[in-house]
């Protein structure tokens, strides 16, 4: 049967060739709150920590979000945004002296909208299949993304009779490949580096289409002061961790003007306080639909570019597994950090976000009192994308 591991085994030069080893899933489901999350690995510069990024600059930890803000605030947010990732090692390929991982992936962004209580659909979505190859496995004279264009046309044109491409209707959507230098794959003596430098590519690729897919809704004028986007996670992205290139990169900030990132996982001393004080106990402390002040936040690997951070407890209930289990961070893009965000905008944007907290998804995901529930319907939809395991893996 046409697999692509044959396709690649047959396919290469100089002694290049696959080993037809065991494959297996990559996924480590980490149900934690208290992660350091990509962009929560980041420094905050010691010059601009502890300063307001709010209009209001009460010198107080915390704010309340009042009873009647939440019941009478109009609703900002219209669409949601969610990406997630599979991956798998589906074989050990020798180059060289050297054998090295191959990564494979599957990747899926969607956004939902939501017009009445009673309308809520897809509005865009983006699937992907990647394989992640070392860099070395490049070994032709020539641009590298010519080479990976034109080897992913040939490899897609030979599975093409393959059964499970033909009743599923795939096609490898991205040949990437992933760095092996000591400088880029951290510990030399760690023997997951290839593995991990190989997933981060796959990690990247899903980062870059959740931007690319705000940047389209944002051409058709879909999101606006009036409808607003809340993407699950970060939009701290790191342009280190991107497969674009820096220009296009540094043309999606623009997009997120009417974006608010909440994040369910974050790491509680990430900032500090008006009084240079770790924030974590106050985090931890906040009382039912309680908020802390919102702090500015310029990212020491991307600089100028800047954030407005802050943490809400959700619910009103003291039923929860830890102090930080109904408390997400909140983020926004200050596109000028001279200009404060006013408080009042925080504060209906917090108290959206506590409405946004019901119905509940009890019982249905282990993080469940962090979840916004149009954000979780968002997530059950992408998931329910996937190809299933036995399926994707037949592939190769």
């Amino acid at each position: 049967m046409e697999g692509i591991l044959d396709f690649i085994d047959s396919h290469c030069e100089n002694g290049i060739h696959c080993y037809k080893t065991k494959k297996l899933s990559l996924d480590d489901f980490n149900t934690d709150t208290i992660i350091s999350e990509n962009s929560d690995q980041d420094t905050i510069p010691q010059d601009t920590s502890g300063k307001f990024a709010e209009s209001d600059l009460s010198r107080v930890n915390t704010v309340r979000i009042s009873d009647k803000l939440i019941k009478e605030t109009p609703p900002y947010f219209h669409y949601f945004l969610d990406g997630s990732r599979h991956t798998y090692k589906v074989d050990d390929i020798a180059i060289g002296s050297h054998i090295y991982p191959i990564i494979a992936g599957q990747i899926v962004v969607g956004c939902c909208e939501r017009k009445n209580r009673d309308t809520f659909h897809n509005v865009c979505l983006d699937t992907q299949i990647i394989i992640s190859l070392p860099k070395s496995f490049h070994t032709k004279k020539g641009k590298e993304e010519d080479f990976l264009r034109l080897y992913c046309e040939q490899l897609n044109n030979y599975i093409e009779n393959n059964r499970y491409v033909k009743s599923h209707n795939v096609s490898i959507s991205k040949i990437l490949l992933y760095p092996i230098d000591g400088s880029t794959v951290g510990d030399p003596n760690d023997k997951n580096r290839y593995k991990n430098s190989g997933i981060a590519r796959i990690q990247n690729e899903m980062t870059d289409t959740e931007q690319r897919l705000v940047h389209e809704m944002c051409k058709k004028n879909l999101i606006s002061s009036q409808k607003w986007l809340i993407k699950d996670g970060s939009i701290q992205y790191n342009p280190s961790y991107s497969n674009m290139e820096k220009s296009q990169w540094n043309n999606m900030r623009a997009n997120y003007q009417y974006v608010v990132g909440v994040s369910k996982s974050f790491d509680p001393d990430l900032l500090k306080n008006f009084e240079q004080k770790k924030m974590s106990q106050i985090i931890a402390n906040l009382k039912p639909f309680e908020r802390t002040k919102a702090y500015k936040y310029e990212s020491a690997q991307s600089p100028g570019i800047w954030f407005a951070i802050w943490y809400l407890r959700l619910r009103n209930s003291e039923f929860r597994d830890t102090r930080f289990s109904d408390i997400v961070k909140c983020e926004m893009l200050m596109s000028n950090p001279s200009n404060p965000i006013k408080t009042q905008l925080i504060d209906a944007l917090s108290a959206n976000l506590i409405q946004e907290a019901y119905p509940v998804c009890f019982g249905n995901d282990t993080r469940w009192a962090n979840h916004l529930y149009p954000v979780y319907l968002t997530e059950t939809f992408c998931k329910a994308q996937y190809i299933d395991k036995t399926v994707f893996l037949g592939l190769f």
